[in-house]
Order: structure tokens, then sequence, then C-alpha cells
């Protein structure tokens, strides 16, 4: 996975910003809500309890748009969204309500120590008054500069961080994400 990340990462932003397109919004889509606080969107999500694998059994690595991700949670529905459409909606979400200055979304790839191969998982990352947070079902964490957020998630796992990478996402004009394809960086310890 470490050569995935080292030589294809350049294609994440890509792959996302394709399959966001076939979730796209539609006019029974509402906007992004707008929150006060970073406990209202973790309520919002259900704290992951709504959690949902991708399609094929997960083999099919989609992202689903954060206006059709809200029109779920006005549905109240049962299952919405795996990690990579919490993390983009935490991202919307945070720019949109004024929460965050700058948001990512990150990707790590570790491995528990047990296990001979690893898993990977997409996680919020973004920055307020110049702190560091991650956040992916729950209340965001503050960490360091730098890659300290992927080095977290991973040790929140009991698991050793292998590759990260991350990705800007900013708001267009009419609330929608830009996946920053220049600024996809990552990081192989």
């Amino acid at each position: 996975m470490r050569f995935l990340y080292k030589a294809f990462y350049w294609l994440v932003p890509w792959w996302y910003g394709t399959t966001m397109r076939f979730t796209r919004r539609n006019r029974k889509h509402p906007q992004v809500a707008t929150y006060t606080n970073t406990r209202q969107i973790a309520d919002a999500i259900n704290w992951g309890r709504n959690w949902r694998p991708d399609p094929w059994k997960q083999a099919l690595d989609v992202v689903m748009h954060p206006r059709k991700f809200q029109a779920k949670i006005n549905a109240g529905d049962s299952e919405f969204g795996d990690c990579d459409d919490h993390a983009l909606y935490w991202a919307i979400a945070l720019l949109k309500s004024g929460l965050a200055d700058r948001a990512w979304m990150g990707t790590i790839w570790y491995q528990k120590p047990d296990k001979k191969k690893g898993t990977g998982h997409a996680i919020c990352v973004f920055e307020k008054d110049g702190k560091t947070f991650w956040a992916d079902y729950g209340m965001p964490r503050v960490v360091g500069e730098g890659w300290a957020w992927a080095h977290d998630a991973a040790g929140v796992r009991r698991s050793e961080l292998k590759a990260a990478g991350k990705i800007e996402v900013t708001l267009r004009r009419n609330g929608s994400p830009k996946l920053r394809k220049r600024t996809g960086k990552r990081y192989l310890p």
C-alpha cells in the first residue's frame, strides 16, 4: 500500500471527485446544515452508528455528495455513509459553519500488530485558530502539527501507521466541496 500512496495518491482526489459527481445534489437534496459547535455535527451523524459499507462489499470506494448525505440525515435513514462520506461531510459542515479555517480529507493506512494485512480509513483533518484537529464519527481530537493527526488516528485503533495522505477541501460558491488536486500530500513513515 505504501507504493500506492507514493506513486498513485494523485488519483484519490480525481476518483473522489468523479464518484461525487454521480451522487451530486439535485433539487431534492438540501444544503448542508450550519452548526454552532462540533458536538452538533457528531449528533447529526449519530456518532457514526449509521455507518454503512461501500458497494460491492467495500470494493468500490465512492464518496457521496454532502448534500445527499444531508438528505439521508434529514430523512432519518438508519444507514448512511462510510468513513470517507463522513469525513467529507465533516469538512463541509465545519467550513460552512465557520468552525474551521481550513479542512482536509485525511486518509490513513494502518496495521494492527497481530494482523498481516492493513486497513484504510478516512477522517476529517482541520485547523481552527492555529490548532489542528481530526474527527471521524465523534468529537474532534486536538493534535500537534504536521502528521500528528495520522499517528493519533492510527494509535486510537491500536495500530501502526503505514501511510497517510490528505487532500484539501474548499467550498465552492454554491456550497459544494472542491477537492484540491494539487495539495494532495502524502506521508510514508
